[in-house]
């Protein structure tokens, strides 16, 4: 994949700040601000995860749709609802992301999230 196809993805993902947890796991200083204990149960991670992968499948079948119909404005509404729905994660991911548990779960889905965005979308 090309370098502006990479940097153009990246910037579609910041739009919904779900890069966040790919950043908490480089930026030492951002893991250095969470508290450990907040978000730190199990059944919590691990219902976030099944909320999480749920959302990346509707999102992805909405892009796939996109590709194929540019004009189809429920769709676009569809797309900028789960949008919305993934506002209020980012202070959550930076938590989770510091669990082993959390961490891997959540970086394959984000990869199969990723994956399904193409720079077209980005017009």
């Amino acid at each position: 994949m090309s370098n502006q196809n990479n940097t153009n993805r990246r910037g579609f993902l910041q739009k919904l700040g779900l890069t966040v947890g790919a950043a908490a796991l480089i930026d030492t200083e951002v893991l250095a601000d969470v508290n450990p204990n907040k978000y730190s149960n199990v059944e919590d991670r691990e219902a976030f995860l099944t909320r999480y992968e749920k959302w990346v499948d509707q999102y992805i079948d909405v892009v796939e749709e996109e590709k194929k119909n540019k004009e189809n404005i429920a769709n676009k509404k569809r797309i900028m609802e789960l949008s919305e729905e993934a506002n209020g994660w980012q202070e959550q991911i930076k938590e989770y992301i510091k669990h082993d548990d959390f961490k891997s779960k959540y970086i394959e889905v984000s990869k199969r999230f990723a994956n399904s965005i193409t720079p077209e979308l980005e017009a």
